[in-house]
Order: C-alpha cells, then structure tokens, then sequence
C-alpha cells in the first residue's frame, strides 16, 4: 500500500500592523463604549477646566468681564444691558465700587458665547431696600419655587423624567454626563442626516433637562437655531454640571429643581411672563405649588391628588410649545396628556384606576390669573416714586420689565419713620383724634369731613455728605403721587412771578424802542402782534425818552377786565376761571389793584397777553403756521404732533392688550360684537393671522373657532368676496370695525405674538403709524389741525418763558403750558 501525503495551502497570517490596528480599533470602540456610559475621561477633563473658569469680585470698574449678548433670561433680568446701563449710571454721578474679574479660561469661553458655570438663582427681581436694609418693594416670586429637591414630591419627579429625560435620575456611574443621553442623539443626528438627504424622516431633538436649561435662558430667543448653538447649550451644561467635581449625582439633582423652577409656560393675562410649575399652576390654574405638592406626596388615591396630577401632567406636556398648547389649542395639550398618561402607567408609576381617573378629570384653566392682593397705595409712595426714577435713570420701558431685573436698590428712606408718618396721616381721617389733639380750632379743622383732607410729607435730612431723603409719602388712596407728580405752587407767589416777568418784558420793549423815532415807533405799534408790544411801542411814541422807572408805573396803571364768564382755550381745551372774590368780578382793575386784591381774572388775561408776547417771538411766524395751508412749517409741525399722538397711542394699546389669550384679545378689541359674524370677518382680513390657501376655507375656520359654531358656506363666500379686498387698508378696516387703526394694529401684532416687547412692536409699527396719523392731513381736516396747532405754539411759547420764571426761583424745569399758571 501506497501513502500519499497531500500538503494543505498553508494558513496566512495576518500582517503585525493589521493586528496593532484592529486591537487598537478594540480598544478605542470599548474605551468609547466605557466613556459613554461612565463619562470618566470627560469627568476629569470638564472638571479641571470648570474650576479655572472662575472670577473674583474686586474693587472699581473691570476690564476683564463679558457681559452676554442674549438669551431670554439674560435679556429679562437686564444681564444684556449692564453695560448700557453702568454709563447711564456714570453719567448721573454713580461711580462703580466692585465689579467681577474673570480669569483668562473663562474669558475665553464667554467670548465663544458661553455661559459661564454658574448657577442662576431661581428668581430674580428688584428689590428696593430702606436705610436699614428693610425691603420697601420686592418684585420676586419666591413663594411659588422648590428651594431643594427633597421639597419636590417624587411622583412629580418621575413624571418630568418619563417626559424629558429618562436617564437622569438613574445614571450608570456617579461621573456620568447629564447633558448627552448618547442613544438619544445618536438617533436625531442620523434622522437629520437622513432630512438633509431628502429621506421623508421627521425629526426629533434629543435635548436633556440641562440642555434645555441652557436653551430657554441663554440661546438667541431661546432656541436652537444651529449646530453651533446645540454645542453653545452642551458645552455650557457640561461645564455647569462638572464645575464642583467629577460626581454629577447632586447636580442632576439641582437640574430637576432649576428645571421645575425656571421653565417657560407661555404668558397668562394679568400675570404676564409666566416661569416655572410654581408661576405656570397659579396663573394658569389658580392653584398654589405647596398645596398641589402635598397632595401629590400623600399616599393612596384621593379627587384632590388626581385633579392635581392631571395639572401638573399638563403643564410638563405643553412645555414643548407652550403658547400653543396653553393658548392656541387647549385639545391638544391635553392630547398630548393622555398620549404620556399611558406610558406612565406602563411603567408603573401609577396604577391604572388613577390613570383612568386622570384622564377623566377635565382641565380648569382660568379665564385670567388671579389678581395678587394691592397694597394700600399710600404705603407704596416712596417705592413707586424710586421706581419712576428707575425707568428713567436705567432707561427702561415699563414697571414690567424694570420688575422682572435682577437689581437691588438701596435707598435712604427711613422705614419706621416713613410708617410712623402714614399711620399719623391715617389717624388725622379721624374725628376723635383731632378733638383729643386740640386740632379742631379755629384756623385748623374746625369744620368740614377730615377724611376728605389730604396730606403730603417729603422729609430731608442734612448730613455731612449730602441732603437724603427719609420721608416720601401722602395719604391719596389713588396712584396719582402727590410729592412727585404736582407741580404746587401758591397763587400769590405765581402771580408775583408773573407780575415781575411782564414788567422784565416792559423794560425789554423800552431798551429795543428807545433809539426808535416817533414814526418808526408808530409804525411798530401797528405791526405788533401781542398787546404789549402795541402798548409799549405807543407809550413811547407819545412820550419819547421815557424814564424806566416812570414806563414801569404805566404799566402797572394798565386796566384789565376781572369778568369771569369768558371761555379761555388753553392747556390743550376750554377752561373758566374764577376770582376769590366774587365782588371782583364786574371791575376792570388796574394791574396794581389786581395785585393788592389778588385777583385771578387780572392775572389770567396778563398771561394770555405774555404768551402771545412769546409767540410774537419764536423761531417761526405762528400766524402763518395758522392761516397757510401751504407753510411748510405748518406740515413739519403738523408730521411730529403726528408721531407723538401715535406713539402714545401705541403705547396705551400695549398696555391694554399685553399679557391677554387669544379670545380676550378679540373680545376686548370688539367688545360686544365680537359674536358678530361680519365683524370677525373683517377682523380676520385686517389681521390675516395666518398664510391663506384658501380664503374661504381659511376663514370658515377662523368663525367657527371665534364664534363657536360652523358658518353657512354661501355667507363665508359673501364675506370674502366683500373683504378680502387689497384696496381696503389698515384705516378702513378700523373704520368698519369702529376702533382706531392703531388699537387695531397692536392687538393683531400681539394675537400673534403674545411675548412681543415693546421695541420689536415700536419697531414693526412704522406704517401703522403714518396710516393711523393719515386722517390728519386731508383739507377736511382743517379745523382738528388748527387745534393741535395751536396747542402746540402755546406749549412753545411758555418753553421761551421758562427760563425768565427759573429766574425768579421757579423750582420746575418746565412750566406747565396753560394761562392757569399765572393763578398758581
């Protein structure tokens, strides 16, 4: 027997540097696959970094500080305007004492747009402090946020995290990041590389709890708007959440608490701005956060637990979109509820007999948050007049926004002082304290109602330093601030002002005459525009030479009528005055009696002839601005009286319709036609809420959501065919709906927008503005310009007499522009 021994192919061996290669690729694919899961190389890495980031506070101004740029929570605590505000402050004489030094890696990153590794308190607000450092004003919230997560019931707990983040609460390691879940991004960077190759995917965020922290407060408008504004959020998370250490589980915690305290649920009437589950309960529901977190913590199944789920349920759901969900589409929301509810229940947080009842229980939204209880308006005087000053000094809009900075102020109000003064005015209302104190004699309040008598006090008090206030207050139960707000000043002593300032225009008028010849002086008293010009270029025409003092007693002997009974117009409208003393009224005094007796209707007519002295002299011819159409000062003048009265206009319909849903915007624009078919037809087409398809679909929508009940379709093509008119503009739309075009405007631009600010409104408003003023400058309305004309030339004239009166000790910078001036 033969054997034949057959040789196999030899097996071959890999090369060396495929095997160093594919061990290599090993070792990064488990050391990724461990780093994911632990995050123990970025733990270490982060938290080295954050811990550079530092600052300290040091004293004077710093060169070495960057102030963000956006972000919503930066722009309503004011942290976008610092700087604007630091040179508006140097300017009023405040100087900086301390201000933050950032260390060079911190710099850097807040230059990227980083926010520095801080953590924001929960709520912010002004808060103005007494001399002692007692609150007067306190604008913050703090009773309606969790201050720990121990406070935080854990069914509510476990509901945000089943909601939003899954993995929070359960990390695999305590180094864990809490910004990345990494299957979650992993997936909606493939689906959005699948959208941007055209694959018909829908996207889905992959936003953590601290992300989305990240988002709301520091990204432009809070939103992603790019790949570089996701990697703004994470970084700015990671280095948030590793600033004390590599251990994360007590940030997670304070993830959940900032989150619950600090998320955005749209804006509710009467409340505004609304952050947080605390402010989002009790302005959406009425419902107070203490109450609805011990119920949620007891045990067991109770109607006040399950009501108070379902709210706290919908309010986690409407986050996402919370103007829609909380505005627009109520159904929605609570949609979304039950489509969670069921995922909840799987998991076993809650039975099914709890879920079944939570899905039964109908939500109860309010119609407008519940108004906060009003302090006694007395009490707020000083406060309030801090606050005016405020707005004007820091240059800010309203109280809203001045309300909502993170700013304390420390005054130099004495408290016990300026509560001792309101309670001494409180007690001066009663009649029993006056009879105990001798204060009802003669020359006191001998007769008449005290409650009726109201009283003011500002105290100073001189100090080394400076003269300070301690005391601001009144007794006027109304807003109207009696210190701040009045221009009071005695009758006598604005008479002799007036009195001083006509013979000061005497002696001017001599020293301009006095080198004129008798013709030329004739010749200036007929072409005299004013009484007293007339007057006193007569005067000397007749006795040329005149002594000073010999004109000034002349003029003291000119006669004026004391007669009450005609009609001044004059500060802005039609006004009658009375004398003291009635025997007055049928004489005609010299200026000098007048004087001795004090009589108004004397000093009245003295004023009208002033300012017509003033007007005689402006920087453009006032009769001409009257009587020519044509004069192009006219128009100019006429063009800002127009911007004026828009802008407050614009103004006060912000105001009126700021904070309010949908349905209370539309039924406060229209009041009781707001059930009028043809009036929320025209609404519909002067707003165009919405793109238009179809416009009769559109519409048909539109009335049947406004008025509750479908519309016959040959009545929609009417309405459309009637109003869906190009030609028709903004002033025809208001003229049909029969509000201004300016109530009209706003209201549409805030049934949009309900967070617009004022600027952005003010900003978009450019047209409105010329189409709301247009009426103004057709020939048909001639006599509406004339009013405002003249209102304007006399408001110009007292602004040439000002300085004359600051003179003479007037203590105002401006005078008040009407005849009523002369009579204090």
């Amino acid at each position: 027997m033969r054997l034949r021994v057959i040789r196999g192919t030899p097996r071959k061996r890999l090369p060396k540097w495929m095997k160093k290669g594919l061990l290599c690729t090993l070792l990064v694919v488990g050391l990724a696959a461990y780093e994911m899961r632990t995050s123990a190389i970025q733990s270490r890495i982060l938290s080295y970094y954050a811990k550079q980031m530092s600052y300290t506070v040091e004293k004077g101004p710093s060169s070495g500080i960057v102030f963000p740029k956006g972000g919503p929570f930066n722009v309503r605590r004011g942290y976008t305007r610092i700087p604007e505000i630091e040179r508006r402050l140097e300017s009023e004489g405040f100087r900086v004492i301390e201000q933050a030094r950032f260390s060079r890696p911190l710099l850097r990153v807040a230059a990227w747009g980083v926010a520095p590794p801080y953590r924001e308190p929960a709520v912010t607000g002004l808060v103005i402090r007494g001399a002692g450092g007692v609150p007067i004003y306190d604008a913050t919230r703090t009773e309606r946020v969790f201050h720990s997560f121990e406070e935080i019931s854990p069914l509510m707990v476990q509901t945000l995290l089943l909601i939003e983040n899954r993995e929070l609460a359960e990390p695999v390691d305590s180094r864990s990041n809490p910004v990345v879940e990494w299957d979650r991004l992993a997936k909606a960077v493939l689906l959005y590389a699948g959208s941007k190759l055209g694959l018909p995917l829908r996207q889905e965020g992959a936003s953590t709890l601290a992300t989305q922290l990240e988002k709301y407060q520091h990204s432009a408008q809070g939103r992603t708007n790019s790949i570089f504004d996701k990697l703004q959020q994470m970084t700015s998370a990671s280095l948030k959440v590793y600033s004390k250490g590599p251990d994360t589980r007590q940030e997670r915690r304070e993830i959940i608490v900032d989150y619950l305290n600090s998320v955005p649920l749209a804006a509710a009437q009467g409340y505004g701005e609304v952050d947080g589950m605390g402010n989002g309960l009790y302005a959406w529901f009425g419902l107070q956060l203490a109450d609805v977190n011990r119920i949620l913590a007891e045990p067991g199944m109770s109607v006040a637990k399950v009501e108070a789920y379902k709210h706290v349920l919908t309010l986690l759901c409407a986050v996402r979109a919370p103007s829609y969900y909380l505005y627009q589409n109520r159904a929605a929301v609570e949609a979304r509820a039950n489509h969670f509810l069921r995922l909840i229940e799987q998991t076993g947080v809650i039975d099914s007999e709890f879920a079944r009842r939570v899905k039964q229980t109908p939500l109860r939204f309010l119609p407008r948050a519940p108004s906060p209880p009003i302090p006694s308006l007395p009490w707020q005087k000083a406060s309030n007049a801090i606050r005016v000053n405020l707005l004007d000094v820091l240059g800010v809009q309203d109280f809203y926004d001045l309300n909502q900075f993170h700013l304390e102020v420390e005054s130099t109000i004495d408290v016990p002082l300026q509560n001792e003064v309101a309670e001494l005015f409180e007690k001066l209302r009663d009649s029993q304290f006056l009879e105990a104190n001798g204060l009802r004699g003669e020359r006191l309040l001998s007769h008449g109602d005290p409650a009726e008598v109201v009283y003011s006090l500002m105290l100073w008090e001189k100090t080394p330093q400076a003269n300070v206030l301690r005391v601001h207050t009144d007794n006027l139960d109304q807003p109207f601030d009696l210190n701040e707000g009045m221009k009071l000043e005695l009758g006598s002593t604005a008479k002799l002002r007036t009195l001083v300032h006509y013979l000061e225009v005497v002696s001017e008028l001599r020293d301009r005459f006095l080198p004129l010849t008798p013709e030329l002086l004739r010749q200036s008293a007929t072409e005299a525009k004013d009484p007293i010009t007339r007057w006193a270029a007569e005067t000397l025409s007749h006795e040329p030479g005149i002594g000073l003092d010999a004109l000034l007693q002349k003029a003291l002997d000119r006669s004026y009528s004391a007669n009450p009974s005609e009609v001044f117009f004059t500060g802005g409208g039609t006004h009658l005055f009375k004398n003291f003393d009635k025997k007055e009224n049928g004489r005609i005094p010299t200026v000098r009696e007048a004087t001795q007796h004090s009589t108004n209707l004397v000093y009245v007519r003295i004023m009208r002839d002033l300012v017509r002295y003033h007007e005689a002299r402006l920087s453009y011819d006032a009769d001409a601005v009257l009587s020519d159409p044509d004069n192009p000062v006219r128009r100019q003048m006429l063009l800002d009286i127009a911007e004026d009265e828009a802008k407050d206009a614009l103004a006060r319909a912000f105001r009126e319709y700021r904070g309010l849903s949908h349905d209370e915007v539309v039924s406060r624009l229209l009041g009781s036609r707001a059930k009028d078919v043809r009036q929320q037809a025209i609404l519909f087409f002067a707003w165009k809420p919405e793109p238009q398809g179809d416009p009769e679909k559109a519409l048909a929508e539109w009335l049947e959501k406004r008025l509750r009940q479908p519309v016959e379709a040959q009545h929609v093509r009417n309405l459309v065919r009637n109003y869906e008119n190009p030609r028709l503009t903004l002033a025809d739309y208001a003229y049909l709906l029969r509000v201004r075009p300016l109530e009209l405007w706003c209201a549409g631009e805030l049934f949009k927008s309900p967070s617009l600010e004022w600027k952005r409104l003010f900003e978009r408003s450019g047209e409105a503005r010329k189409a709301g003023s247009g009426w103004l400058f057709e020939a048909r309305s001639r006599k509406a310009q004339d009013l405002r004309l003249r209102i304007r030339i006399e408001r110009d004239a007292f602004v040439r007499m000002t300085p004359y009166w600051k003179r003479l000790g007037f203590p105002f910078e401006d005078l008040v522009p009407s005849l009523g001036t002369a009579i204090g």
